[in-house]
């Protein structure tokens, strides 16, 4: 009688060691660190091409800035060659004038389009800051998850190595015979004892 008790506790040790052995399979085709990855990954990829429109806009917005200061220089120059009086053609100042007209003209554009680059350049940094957040966010719950699953895999682990050693233990106190008859039906039908 005494057999029977231990190989029904070497079943259910082998039930516990199935048990964790699928266990452990679920966690490595876990679909959340998969999917987790992926989000991160494409946060990422999102975050660098922001970056590069920041570039590509701080830059442009540099240029325009150089333009206007052409711009304000030329108007600087005009204007003192009206104002200072060395010029008395008529002529010559019509046209200084005109010119200066077109110059303003220039400028305002320019200031125009400036304005409108820093805005654009201020959305880009914005939505730049809420998708560094949320990847930092999601980046920091992947990585407890990842360190959550590896301390699973490793108790899972632990509590195999002891079963498994406790079924050696029984298997060495089971009658010989009637362990092979055991593992053969186990083998065959999954269960040998119910």
């Amino acid at each position: 009688m005494e057999d029977i008790d231990l190989l029904w506790q070497l079943q259910d040790y082998s039930n516990t060691l199935e048990n964790i052995k699928n266990n452990l399979e679920e966690i490595a085709n876990g679909n959340k660190i998969g999917i987790m990855g992926e989000k991160l990954n494409q946060s990422e990829k999102r975050l660098m091409e922001l970056e590069g429109r920041m570039k590509k806009s701080e830059d442009k917005l540099n240029k325009s800035n150089s333009t206007l200061k052409e711009y304000d220089y030329q108007l600087q120059i005009i204007e003192k060659d009206l104002y200072e009086g060395n010029i008395t053609d008529l002529k010559q100042l019509s046209f200084l004038d005109k010119e200066r007209e077109i110059v303003r003209k220039e400028i305002e554009g320019k200031e125009l389009e400036i304005l409108t680059q820093m805005e654009e350049l201020e959305d880009l940094k914005k939505e730049f800051i809420e998708i560094e957040e949320d990847f930092n966010a999601l980046r920091k719950e992947y990585t407890k998850l990842v360190k959550g699953y590896k301390v699973l895999i490793e108790r899972f682990k632990e509590k195999a190595i002891k079963v498994k050693k406790e079924m050696d233990e029984i298997s060495l106190k089971v009658d010989k015979n009637l362990l092979k008859r055991y593992i053969q039906i186990k083998n065959s039908k999954g269960n040998a004892v119910v």
